[in-house]
């Protein structure tokens, strides 16, 4: 194992199983060392330029890499057996919007098949109203018709309506794990899991068999939706939502942000507060209501001061220009400001 190349997932899965190396300094490694053994024979003052005494000192034992190698190897052979990828971030099949990413995952679990980098996230509350029921459909439906993968956790709530609405719809969708592909989160939502890959979707993961879905893998698992995204569309929430850690990484990984405005009475239900917050707050004001700190609120402040977070949709009249926003994201061309709001009597629901 020790002759295998550290780019490979191979490599990457046998540095990250070594005690002391975390996802960074195992990337740090395979640029600098092109093969496991080259990494055993090193001088301690190389590899001390890349990791620290201690962990150097551990690099040399007899059968550290050989065990971690072990390790790398069982988790390569579960996947076969279970139908799963491993990508390294090395790998020419790496998603290229994560790859764009400072925290990047080295290794990524993929179940069934990860369409273009023509995806959109779509999140909120794990309790929606007869609102976030509705404009989900229709904001997804408008969406495929356009073209787009639908990317969301799959969890109950906003999650599985937004899963659904694209198979329904006939599109594509992709479900990103907070835990191991080895189990489905919830249990109730493993026949989406499977109807997901049965209709050339994707399961997503950035951790190893075995792994549950903590709170933290929770949190970082927003990441990745946001990340394989051009946009995350916000369809409902509370204003300390969960849906808030994915708002927050689209907003420091410069991703686009859409909200549907709630009117009437849906304005008024809990789960509309974060939305409401989101479009009609500015940045100075949003940064106050969700504690945001350090980078995150600096954006905030520098970039959203005098405007709302999210671009709100007002009503589908505001649809063509939410899709001209996400195709000129796509080409990187200047963004054309969304076109005014319609009167309130014409956006009772979009």
């Amino acid at each position: 194992m020790i002759a295998t190349e550290t780019k490979t997932a191979a490599g990457i899965l046998t540095l990250t199983a070594l005690r002391g190396i975390g996802p960074a300094t195992a990337e740090r490694l395979a640029e600098k060392f092109s093969l496991l053994d080259a990494i055993a024979d090193a001088e301690p003052a190389k590899l001390r330029s890349v990791v620290s005494a201690s962990v150097a000192e551990s690099l040399h034992e007899p059968t550290a890499l050989a065990n971690a190698g072990e390790k790398a190897q069982r988790v390569l052979d579960e996947a076969d057996r279970r139908g799963i990828r491993v990508l390294s971030v090395f790998d020419q099949d790496y998603p290229a919007a994560l790859r764009s990413l400072q925290d990047r995952p080295p290794v990524l679990f993929i179940k069934g098949k990860l369409p273009p980098f023509r995806s959109v996230a779509c999140i909120g509350t794990r309790e929606p109203s007869e609102f976030g029921e509705i404009v989900s459909d229709r904001i997804v439906e408008t969406l495929v018709a356009a073209n787009w993968a639908v990317v969301s956790g799959l969890a109950v709530g906003v999650d599985s309506l937004s899963h659904q609405a694209a198979l329904r719809h006939r599109g594509r969708t992709i479900a990103v794990m907070a835990g191991g592909l080895d189990g489905i989160y919830p249990r109730q939502n493993a026949k989406l899991a499977d109807e997901i890959l049965e209709k050339d979707g994707a399961l997503v993961s950035e951790q190893p068999f075995g792994v549950p879905p903590s709170p933290r893998n929770l949190v970082q698992r927003d990441r990745l939706q946001s990340g394989l995204s051009v946009a995350t569309f916000v369809i409902q929430t509370d204003i300390k939502g969960g849906s808030m850690h994915t708002v927050r990484f689209t907003i420091q990984q410069n991703r686009l942000l859409f909200a549907p405005v709630p009117l009437g009475r849906h304005a008024a239900e809990p789960k509309s507060q974060g939305i409401l917050a989101l479009t009609q707050m500015p940045g100075t004001q949003f940064a106050d209501a969700a504690r945001a700190e350090g980078d995150y609120r600096r954006i905030l402040l520098e970039r959203f001061r005098d405007q709302p977070v999210a671009v709100p949709l007002a009503s589908r009249e505001d649809y063509a220009s939410m899709l001209n926003l996400l195709e000129t994201r796509m080409t990187g061309a200047e963004q054309p400001a969304l076109s005014p709001a319609s009167s309130p009597a014409q956006m009772s629901m979009l």
